[in-house]
Parts: structure tokens; sequence; C-alpha cells
């Protein structure tokens, strides 16, 4: 039997996120992530499933293991796809470690030499949502993402005056523009909160602002809504962090509904989904911008697909937490991991090490306890609900 041969797979629900351990016989560990949020009990219990398939099978085997966990039982979904995501990306990692390789040289190496990423603002009021774009450009990232000028927060609501709520949120994109200056990059994101109309309307207001993409304006179920958003807007629109279906991703490459897609390596099958996607989207001459806010597990996988692609935009460096209210500079859960990506001047350097250069800390099992994201919603004005 190859000492390739997997020993266990253990799924860990750790905080906010749910990890995964693939252990072969000859003692190494490779680490993952999956990305189906708000939906991790369910991606636990599927991975527990997939584990009676794994154990005793061959590592090494990741094709095999992809194609046969995704089209068994003839079903798919995204609790299904963040399972077979999280493996996926645990595989890679631990081919990486037992060739003593990066996990970005298994793709066919870096074609960048270092990879620019955004940190995350984000806030209650405007005030402290400018506060979060200045802290972020003071601290010398070149971009800013995850801005949402209609606020976060249980407080953030749409009022049902159309005119009050777009001038409100179209007047503070230029505040933050002027208060972060012309040479800081913006990306505003939505959270799917408009209708088509009102997308249209906002992204007209904040053209002058010159964001980076629009994310998200419109929930993304419909490929034809955003691409009627798209088509009647002179910003580039992204989304995609929804998506794990690759079919889905071609059909918005045919609609011409994104000009840049955000899809999330926890969710549209870990390294071999993302690279399928990547060589997809290239075939339209459109770049990825890989949606991330989950741990460091989650960063570094993002960060090896970001150096092995050569459509890259920019990649998403979570600096916040979304239902916590926190907002900061710094890389979030950063004690779950053995080791966290270096960042200058809003550039991160390639990651090192063998696979993707990070293990499971002590402290992830010992002091960070799950935390389950219970349900709940946003309102509108009215009272109706609104996405969160």
């Amino acid at each position: 039997m190859p000492t390739s041969t997997i020993s266990r797979v253990e799924p860990l629900l750790i905080d906010k996120y749910l990890l995964v351990e693939i252990e072969t016989q000859d003692g190494l560990v490779g680490l993952g992530e999956a990305g189906a949020w708000a939906h991790f009990e369910a991606t636990a219990a599927t991975i527990e499933k997939f584990a009676r398939y794994l154990v005793g099978r061959d590592a090494d085997q990741i094709a095999r293991h992809w194609d046969t966990l995704h089209r068994f039982g003839n079903y798919d979904g995204a609790v299904t796809m963040a399972a077979i995501s999280a493996i996926d990306i645990a595989l890679w990692d631990l081919k990486g470690k037992r060739l003593e390789r990066p996990v970005y040289d298994l793709l066919g190496g870096p074609v960048r030499e270092r990879i620019r990423v955004y940190g995350q603002a984000r806030g209650e009021t405007a005030e402290s949502l400018i506060r979060s774009c200045t802290d972020l450009a003071d601290s010398g990232y070149t971009a800013i993402g995850h801005i949402n000028p209609f606020l976060d927060g249980a407080g953030a609501t749409l009022s049902c005056n159309f005119a009050r709520s777009m001038d409100d949120a179209i007047k503070l994109a230029f505040e933050i523009r002027a208060a972060v200056g012309p040479d800081v990059d913006l990306c505003f994101d939505l959270h799917r909160r408009l209708n088509p109309a009102q997308a249209i309307a906002v992204g007209h207001g904040i053209r002058k602002v010159y964001p980076l993409f629009y994310e998200d304006p419109i929930r993304p179920d419909s490929t034809d809504a955003m691409a009627r958003v798209q088509a009647s807007l002179p910003i580039p629109i992204a989304t995609g962090e929804r998506i794990y279906s690759l079919d889905d991703f071609k059909q918005l490459c045919l609609s011409r509904g994104a000009a840049y897609l955000r899809p999330s390596i926890g969710l549209c099958g870990g390294f071999t989904g993302a690279m399928r996607l990547a060589a997809l989207a290239q075939a339209f001459d459109i770049s990825l911008v890989p949606h991330n806010t989950f741990s460091p597990v989650a960063t570094l996988a993002s960060l090896h697909l970001s150096a092995a692609i050569p459509n890259l935009l920019i990649c998403e460096y979570p600096t916040s937490l979304y239902l916590d209210g926190i907002a900061s500079t710094q890389l979030v859960g950063s004690a779950l991991v053995t080791n966290i990506p270096t960042l200058e001047n809003g550039y991160v350097a390639l990651p090192q090490g063998p696979g993707l250069g990070t293990g499971l800390s002590v402290a992830a099992r010992r002091d960070f306890p799950m935390q389950a994201i219970e349900i709940a919603m946003h309102r509108n004005g009215d009272g109706s609900n609104a996405e969160h």
C-alpha cells in the first residue's frame, strides 16, 4: 500500500470557518477550507460521508476523486461543492508537501513575482466606513474593497424613498474617493441589495469615482438580469462568489454579464475547479478577482491560485469580519495557522514552503470553538427582506 494512502479525513468546525484535515499513512497532513458560508454544519456532514469513500485510497489521484465526488448521485449544489472544494485544496496541499513544492509550482509555476491584494473596509455609519478606508490606505493598501455605500450591520436598511437612498449612497462614494485620493483603487460591494433599476442608477451615479469594479449590485440568480445591468453601465461589474458550477460561469461569460469573475476557491471546486474556470474566463478575455472572506487557509489557497493564473486582476485579502463588526488592517484569523502571508505596500509575496505553506496551529482547536451562524436577514424600510 503506498504511503500516500489516505488514513483520516476530518472536518473541523473552528470559529466561523469549516476546515478539513486529510492525513496519509506517511503522517503528512493536508489542510483545506470550505466556502458554503452559513451552511457549514451541512457541509461538514457531507465531508464525513465523502471520508468513507476517501479513506484507504491514494491521495495523489486528485482529479479522479474530484470527478467521483462530483458525479456520484447525479446531484450537486453549494454544500456538495464546498465539501469537494475543501477536500481538493487539502489534497493539493498534501501533494505539495510530499513533493516539497508550493502548490503554485504544481499548477504550472508562478506567472508573477508578487500578488496585488485589496483590504476589506466596513462601517455601520458613513464616518466609520470612511475611517476604515483611510486606515487601510494609510497602512499601504493600494486598493480597498468590500465598500458598501449603503453601509454594513444590522441597522443598514434601504429607505423606501428611492431618491434619498440613492443620493446618500452616491454622496458617500464620492466622500470616500476624496478621503483616500486618486492613488487608491476602490471596489464597491453592494451585497446584492438592489434591484436592476436601482443598480443602474447607482452605477451611473458613481462612475466618476472610477471604481475598479462594482460587485454584486443585484442578486446573481439571473444571469440575464446581471447582463442587462452590465450592458447599461459604464463601469465593470464583478460577480461569482455564490456560483459553484462551471456551466453557470460559462453562461455568465456568454451573456457578457460581468467584466470580472469572483470565484471562491472554497466553493467552485478547489484548485481543480478554479484552474478550469480560469482557463474558461481567459478564452473570453475576462480576469478573475478571487473571492475570499474566510480564514488564512482559504487566503493562502487563493494566493497560490493567483500566482499561477495569467488572468488575475487582484485578490481579496480579509481584513474584516462581517458578522463581528471588526474592521482592521491586518489579516483576520491569523492565530488559526502556523504561517501567514507577508504583506507589503499592497502586495503579498509568493507563499513559501511546501503545499499551501501553512498548517493548523495548536490554538486553533483549543481556543476557537465553533460559532454557529444563525439565520438572520436585513430589512428594507418597509420591513421586507433584504440581502444579508
